[in-house]
């Protein structure tokens, strides 16, 4: 299993690679849907979107990794 920041993790690292294919993706789960923003959706041709911002592109939600812990989270 992986989560969003692990997913995110793997397509940068995927795109730095020149042999690099593939990337798994599993869905649904709760540890990548959940856990940030914007969600991974798959295209019309089922390809992930590396995504592009600052860092590994995604933006972490609070609300979503509070189901995951039971430690209060602020950003």
């Amino acid at each position: 299993w992986n989560t969003a920041v692990g997913l995110a993790a793997d397509l940068a690292l995927a795109a730095a690679v020149p042999v690099a294919r593939w990337v798994e993706y599993l869905t649904p789960s709760p540890y990548i849907e959940e856990i940030i923003a914007t969600p991974f959706k798959l295209d019309e041709q089922g390809l992930l979107t590396i995504p592009t911002s600052a860092g590994l592109g995604i933006e972490l939600d609070p609300a979503g990794l509070a189901k995951f812990t039971n430690v209060p989270l602020t950003m």
